[in-house]
């Protein structure tokens, strides 16, 4: 007659009171947590406490005033010089005539051939910097996001490991009675307890990497923006760990990708300042006043007009005019074109190949994803052989002292499989990182246009 599982369990703890079968279940469902901040709040204000994100805020700023000065290049400048001048007779004897001259000029460019290329140049100069903000900003958002997920597995693994804690001290507590009956060894009661140190080990290291995961969204800003009141659905881990061929491929990301978009604009910018290096021909509207004023102002001849007072250009130098200038050799300027185009055609093969790099980075990327996948399904396919090993050692029909120690072992070998599992978790999590940023996968109100 088959010995019933209770009766088995009495077998291997005879001096005890019994635990039943149900007592070792270890199907867990992982639960989700409830939190009650918001991580868009998390996001924004690390985004807006970043140092290197506010840095480049004053980088558009900065080529905004030059895109202002480019495109506005018609406003005139405007010079005013004066002088007072004290008349001398000879040297040493000054005349009672103290002279104050003002001269205004003004000089307004109507056009030139190089207007259109400084004013391309200063756009794309200015869309090169938006998408450098938006690639810091795009690795801000990648950073907390990354150790926000890192927390949450680290959170689910430190659950299931309590769960497998109770399991392995209640066998640990017969395990006490066996071996004080002479049933279990005391040698294999030692080896249980060594075992449990290096559990305990273990999860103190997992607690140890969830404290580095918090100060790593800590050291982006000034402030210590991190509350445990964060946290990410089990539901939007699974989802966001599946990646999508899409995601892998080339056009997409360099259509997408803030540093490729930052360089192919900072090339474009290079292309026009290079076209305006030599300004060869130029139309200005030009104008120049003189006035002049001394102290017997108040003299007048018999025209009433100040004889040796206030005067308007008294030497008919004033005039307003157009100004037309043709460059037909500037030796320099010929040469600092050409060594502005030397610059872009190198600054072109840089950017040809930051393109090939990243093509290769993303094919090295996909081919890894395969693999820890595999790892992956692996592990789990262990972690199941490993439970169902436990349950049938617990529904065995011969059961002997020895039984308590293998599913001791096997819980203990069960932990190291899930944490494992949450290594090759987390390198996913890093790869699912790396392919979201390159694909600028990043909300659209954290970006600017």
């Amino acid at each position: 007659m088959k010995a019933k599982p209770m009766l088995l369990l009495m077998a291997v703890f005879p001096l005890a009171s019994y635990a039943t079968i149900s007592d070792f279940d270890l199907n867990i469902k992982d639960k989700d947590r409830v939190y009650h901040l918001d991580n868009n709040q998390l996001y924004v204000d690390s985004i807006e406490g970043s140092y290197k994100v506010d840095s480049q805020k004053h980088a558009i700023k900065s080529e905004e005033h030059l895109y202002d000065a480019a495109n506005y290049y018609y406003i005139p400048s405007v010079t005013i010089s004066s002088q007072i001048q004290q008349k001398m007779d000879r040297p040493g004897h000054p005349s009672p005539n103290t002279e104050f001259s003002l001269e205004l000029s003004a000089r307004l460019k109507m056009w030139s051939d190089t207007v259109g290329d400084q004013k391309d140049a200063a756009y794309y100069r200015l869309l090169s910097e938006k998408d450098t903000y938006n690639q810091r900003v795009n690795e801000v958002y990648s950073i907390v996001h990354q150790n926000l997920v890192k927390i949450e597995a680290a959170r689910t693994f430190l659950e299931r490991s309590k769960h497998y804690k109770a399991k392995m001290d209640l066998l640990l507590s017969r395990m006490d009675v066996s071996s004080k009956a002479g049933i279990l060894k005391k040698s294999d009661r030692v080896f249980a307890d060594v075992t449990l140190k290096k559990f305990d080990e273990s999860v103190l290291n997992i607690q140890s990497q969830v404290e580095q995961y918090k100060s790593l969204i800590n050291n982006l800003t000034p402030n210590s923006l991190y509350k445990d009141g964060y946290g990410l659905s089990n539901a939007y881990i699974k989802e966001y760990i599946k990646l999508t061929d899409d995601l892998f491929d080339f056009d997409r990301v360099v259509s997408r990708n803030f540093k490729i978009k930052s360089k192919r604009n900072s090339l474009m910018a290079d292309k026009y300042n290079m076209e305006a290096t030599n300004e060869n021909f130029k139309v200005e509207l030009v104008t120049q006043h003189n006035i002049k004023e001394n102290k017997l102002s108040s003299i007048k001849n018999k025209d009433n007009v100040a004889t040796e007072g206030y005067t308007y250009d008294n030497d008919g130098n004033s005039y307003i005019g157009v100004q037309a200038t043709f460059t037909g050799i500037n030796y320099a300027g010929f040469k600092n074109k050409q060594s502005e185009r030397e610059k872009y055609i190198q600054k072109s093969i840089e950017y040809d190949e930051f393109l090939h790099t990243t093509k290769v980075e993303l094919n090295t990327l996909k081919s890894q994803s395969k693999l820890i996948y595999e790892r992956m399904a692996s592990v789990e396919n262990q972690i199941n052989l490993t439970t169902n090993v436990i349950k049938n050692q617990l529904n065995e029909m011969s059961v002997d002292e020895s039984s308590a120690m293998d599913i001791f072992r096997n819980i203990s070998s069960l932990l190291d499989l899930e944490i494992n599992k949450l290594t090759i978790l987390n390198e996913l999590i890093d790869l699912s990182t790396k392919i979201n940023e390159f694909n600028a996968n990043i909300p659209n109100e954290y970006v600017i246009k």
